[in-house]
């Protein structure tokens, strides 16, 4: 099993550095297309769609997903697209995983919310690619945090984090992914880190605590999403959200805590553009 993971975990790395630094825009948005298409179709059976509905979704998904990121949306609409999804990550996110609320219970209408988890992704995937780098880095603290998660664990963990939910989970789990990426956004060279900082000294005591910050605010977000789709399979009773990725699972069992990542760094990216780097340059 072991064996199996490792593997595949290695595939997987290697196809997405060659697609995040080989492939060109166009196709890059292709990609991103399909990795949402496949998403879909795992969400369409983890919140309950109808049968009909399901068997178009995925298609409809990355077909929607495709044309938008070819028509690239105006910065104000993207901005207005991730900062709903940081309404909903900082939120209505935390109050859903308070509340329990039962994901199946909306029907064919989790449709709508599928886009709404999956789409401000992978609008951020596009947004943050630059040449690959930036984005690399903001992949990065997902990664980073759930390794340091599971080790300060194992080693520390005594006091769970969410027993119904994720009973794996501790809070000294969590402490570790805080540090973790809190060390990892210290060691980070600046040149590619999240493009803040603009009209700062790169050595700014400011600038770094501002990049720490925005990196502990990435974590909390990576864990919520991480726990909220654990919450999803657990209502519905299943294990894995697909058997995709042999030791694995499937596709949004890799990237739950990414859905949550993502657009909330595209968020900072974008008003640190709109708000502050434009001044600056003047």
């Amino acid at each position: 099993m072991l064996r199996t993971r490792v593997l595949t975990a290695l595939v997987l790395a290697a196809l997405l550095l060659l697609a995040l630094f080989g492939l060109p825009e166009t196709a890059w948005v292709l990609f991103c297309a399909v990795l949402m298409g496949v998403a879909a179709w795992e969400w369409s059976a983890l919140s309950g769609l109808s049968h009909g509905l399901s068997r178009f979704y995925p298609w409809i998904t990355g077909v929607l997903f495709a044309v938008i990121g070819w028509q690239q949306l105006p910065m104000s609409i993207s901005f207005g697209v991730f900062a709903g999804a940081c309404l909903f990550w900082l939120v209505l996110a935390p109050i859903w995983l308070a509340a329990k609320w039962h994901l199946r219970t909306a029907g064919n209408l989790n449709a709508l919310l599928g886009w709404a988890l999956l789409l401000p992704a992978g609008l951020a995937l596009l947004l943050l690619r630059g040449d690959g780098w930036r984005l690399l880095a903001v992949l990065m603290i997902a990664w980073v945090a759930d390794s340091a998660a599971y080790f300060a664990g194992k080693a520390f963990g005594r006091h769970k984090l969410a027993p119904t939910i994720s009973p794996g989970k501790t809070w000294e789990g969590a402490l570790g992914a805080l540090l973790g990426v809190a060390l990892y956004i210290s060691l980070l060279p600046k040149s590619f880190s999240f493009g803040f900082g603009a009209g700062l000294s790169a050595s700014s005591g400011w600038t770094n605590l501002l990049w720490i910050t925005c990196g502990v605010l990435l974590t909390a977000v990576s864990i919520v999403g991480d726990l909220l789709e654990s919450l999803f399979k657990r209502q519905a009773g299943m294990k894995d959200s697909s058997t995709l990725l042999p030791g694995h699972g499937g596709v949004l069992d890799r990237v739950d805590s990414l859905l949550a990542v993502l657009p909330v760094a595209a968020a900072i990216y974008l008003a640190h553009l709109l708000f502050f780097a434009a001044p600056a340059a003047h």
